[in-house]
């Protein structure tokens, strides 16, 4: 199934979801400000992906994101690229501006959470004028505001 696809809606919460599946919940783990990139901020997140989760079509605000899989199997499209699955131990980046255009739990268990770590840098401004939910951008606001 390609993005195109997919239809992002808000559930009962008032939360985007794509084809009212469930969403992926983030913890952070870390935040640091590095003495050799003044002004950014490198903030280190465990992602889970529950089973049939999807996270909606989204980009990171300016910041370059580095995903390490450590349980289960994730599903990504970014920009036009053709869409592949991440596994355990495997690692994906995205640029600066990068689309993350899909991004799903693909487990061979219907029942098992795919996880990773992320690894983002971003510039400071963006947390002080967003705090971390500042770190998702995902489309359907862009496309409401």
């Amino acid at each position: 199934m390609s993005s195109k696809e997919h239809k992002t809606i808000k559930n009962e919460d008032g939360i985007w979801t794509v084809d009212g599946r469930p969403r992926e919940t983030v913890q952070i783990l870390s935040h640091e400000h590095p003495a050799n990139i003044p002004g950014k901020s490198l903030i280190t997140l465990l992602v889970n992906l529950p089973p049939k989760a999807s996270t909606p079509p989204h980009t990171h605000n300016g910041a370059v994101a580095v995903g390490l899989m450590i349980r289960g199997a994730s599903l990504n499209q970014m920009n036009c690229d053709k869409p592949k699955t991440y596994r355990e131990g495997e690692m994906f980046y995205e640029a600066p501006g990068c689309h993350h255009v899909r991004s799903e739990n693909s487990c061979e268990d219907p029942n098992e959470t795919a996880s990773f770590f992320a690894v983002l840098v971003i510039d400071d401004k963006v947390i002080e004028e967003y705090g971390y939910e500042g770190l998702v951008v995902i489309d359907a606001d862009k496309d409401k505001s």
